[in-house]
């Protein structure tokens, strides 16, 4: 027993210092420049161990002996691996790694958050469960990451309007690229979202009509309806720029108020 506490505490602590030092390397980078700062190599390097530790993490809290465990603190960090994977992989083909300075250390503190979390199931194994979940929390995770991009895009719009584009905002790719990128993070986690409502409402139809999950489905569907909604007055009327950011937050604040807001106040306040 303590053999295996010591191995989880270890892991947690290698994976949190990993992550921290990826966010370190990305955040010297856009503050130095390419020429002075770390190898953009070495931040997804770094980055990509942090992933592969966290994954064992994320084995360990989340799939245990008799069923899974989703509770608050294994539900985020799935969410932040999930999130933290994905920009590894499409950093490897787009300059996007600037999402690191926001991203992993939000990830760094999920990954240290698993030490309060239990090691009991809170909901029995059942495969077709389990996709739903993973699909779930990939939209989830993407949408989190269109979330920092709209943060670090409102930074960058705000500085070009007042004329102060120095510093790390010359390190940034070109306001376009960015809003192209937020644009086809929220297409993929609206997919996403659509896809996990969908099975959500077969897998739980009968939780629903007793009125068990109406806070959490309701804000779900405002969710949806905020990034359906946003997604539609960019293909039709070219809504961009701080309109894109307002909506992308509205959009994700009502989405982890419908899930973490609701796992919060049911277990950590209200100890269901």
């Amino acid at each position: 027993m303590i053999r295996r506490v010591m191995y989880a505490l270890a892991l947690t602590v290698v994976t949190t210092l990993l992550y921290l030092a990826a966010a370190t390397a990305v955040g010297i980078r856009l503050w130095l420049g390419e020429e002075r700062g770390p190898a953009r190599s070495t931040a997804i390097a770094l980055a990509a161990a942090a992933v592969g530790t966290h994954i064992v993490v994320v084995f360990e809290t989340t799939w245990v002996d008799a069923g899974l465990n989703f509770s608050f603190f294994s539900a985020l960090s799935l969410v932040s691996f999930i999130t933290s994977l994905g920009l590894v992989l499409a950093s490897l083909r787009n300059r996007i790694e600037h999402l690191g300075v926001l991203l992993w250390p939000l990830s760094a503190m999920a990954v240290a958050t698993t030490l309060l979390a239990g090691r009991e199931p809170t909901i029995p194994r059942d495969p077709m469960l389990e996709v739903h979940i993973i699909i779930s929390m990939t939209a989830y995770a993407t949408l989190l990451a269109a979330v920092l991009q709209a943060l670090i895009l409102a930074a960058l719009d705000y500085r070009l309007r007042h004329h102060r584009a120095t510093g790390f905002v010359r390190r940034l790719p070109a306001l376009r690229t960015m809003e192209k990128q937020l644009f086809w993070l929220l297409t993929v986690g609206f997919v996403a979202l659509t896809v996990a409502l969908g099975s959500g409402f077969l897998f739980f139809m009968e939780r629903l009509l007793e009125g068990a999950m109406i806070h959490k489905t309701s804000l779900s569907i405002a969710s949806w309806l905020a990034f359906g909604t946003l997604l539609l007055g960019h293909a039709v009327w070219g809504w961009r720029g701080q309109t894109a950011v307002r909506w992308t937050l509205a959009g994700f604040v009502a989405l982890m108020l419908g899930y973490f807001g609701t796992k919060f106040v049911l277990e950590l306040i209200l100890q269901h």
